[in-house]
């Protein structure tokens, strides 16, 4: 005779088991194609793709503290290179409802055509020209904005100007305003 509460090896495999436990596996994350992804690309139905998965932002694109355009520009694409720069891998996890992650997307079906390319970065400043030219031509002096020794930052104020010289423009606008605690964001 069987122990109280022991399964005997046909009970524990049977049809039935089985057939809960192939459901409970396919109940996993939806993957999708690129191409599937693509079709939502417009401000009535928005679905960016970052780190592999595709999120529907129909309706944060309209509260996104960047601006919508930002998120409704990329609709359909591959967002994570523009997204990458300026937030926390994780961040769209915490934030939106898991409803809203629509599935993983099979790398194999992105083409160059899907992903989102960020914007052409800003242009060197120009060279200092020197004192003799500039006097012979009547101009202004431009000074080319050279970085300092990490040794020579003493406090905040010397890296905060240091950042607004070398960061890309839109991630200094994230940054200098704070976004980067979510503070703000949690507390609207």
């Amino acid at each position: 005779p069987a122990r109280p509460g022991a399964e005997s090896a046909e009970s524990a495999d049977r049809p039935s088991d089985r057939s809960q436990r192939s459901m409970a596996a396919a109940a996993g994350p939806k993957t999708l194609s690129m191409e599937e992804v693509a079709r939502h690309n417009t401000k009535e139905d928005c679905w960016v793709v970052l780190y592999g998965k595709a999120y529907d932002l129909t309706k944060f694109g309209k509260v996104h503290p960047g601006g919508a355009a930002l998120i409704f520009d990329n609709a359909g694409k591959d967002a994570t290179a523009l997204f990458d720069p300026i937030h926390p891998k994780d961040i769209m996890d915490k934030l939106l409802k898991p409803s809203l992650t629509m599935g993983v997307v099979d790398p194999a079906t992105i083409k160059p055509e899907h992903v989102a390319k960020p914007p052409e970065p800003k242009k060197p400043a120009p060279k200092k020209k020197k004192q003799e030219d500039v006097a012979a031509a009547g101009e202004e002096a431009i000074e080319e904005f050279v970085k300092p020794p990490l040794a020579a930052m003493l406090n905040t104020f010397d890296f905060e100007s240091v950042a607004r010289e070398t960061m890309e423009p839109q991630a200094w606008g994230y940054y200098s305003s704070g976004g980067d605690d979510e503070i703000t964001l949690r507390d609207n």
